[in-house]
């Protein structure tokens, strides 16, 4: 090694560290960022499950649905905000939040949906 040289491999991990850092943050991001939209879409088809049930309302849906991205969301979920929609005979849930970020900066935005006919009875 050469007087030139002496210090590169400092200089060298001073600048290959932090990316390497960032690519493993990021990988688990993405995987806290997918955690976030499964837990969303199951709070969407909870409040869908109840919202469309024969004789329930649309409140009890969105109340189902607040709840569940309470308890089972965690600090995977943050802000958890749910509507629920009729149109015609079609019952709508939508599920939006924030995901869970280690990268400064970096905001993920979840939104999930889930939909179905109301439950009715026909004669048959």
């Amino acid at each position: 090694m050469t007087a030139r040289e002496r210090g590169s491999a400092t200089l060298e991990a001073a600048i290959v560290y932090p990316a390497v850092l960032l690519l493993i943050l990021l990988a688990v991001n993405t995987a806290l960022w997918f955690h976030a939209r499964n837990i969303a879409l199951s709070a969407a088809q909870e409040g869908l499950r109840v919202g469309r049930a024969y004789g329930s309302s649309l409140s009890a849906g969105q109340g189902t649905a607040e709840r569940f991205a309470r308890q089972v969301g965690g600090s995977f979920l943050q802000s958890p905000t749910v509507n629920v929609d009729r149109t015609g005979d079609t019952v709508v849930v939508t599920v939006r939040g924030q995901a869970i970020s280690l990268v400064p900066l970096l905001n993920l935005t979840v939104e999930q949906v889930a939909r179905a006919p109301m439950e009715k009875w026909t004669s048959g």
